[in-house]
């Protein structure tokens, strides 16, 4: 799965803290809230999510 950066659209990396975080901006999003939203997505439209955004403490389904 994708996960970028709604600010400076950068890609997020993930750390050893389970933490999405953008190299650039500094944005974190904890990797719980993105597997939760995974879940619901495959859920309603059997599959996974492949490409979304962080934006705050949003998550943007792209793909």
């Amino acid at each position: 799965m994708k996960v970028s950066c709604d600010k400076c659209e950068c890609d997020m990396k993930i750390t050893s803290s389970f933490r999405y975080v953008c190299p650039e901006c500094k944005n974190e999003f904890e990797m719980a809230h993105i597997q939760e939203a995974n879940k619901k997505y495959r859920d309603e439209h059997k599959k996974n999510i492949e490409w979304l955004k962080i934006r705050d403490h949003q998550i943007i389904i792209v793909s």
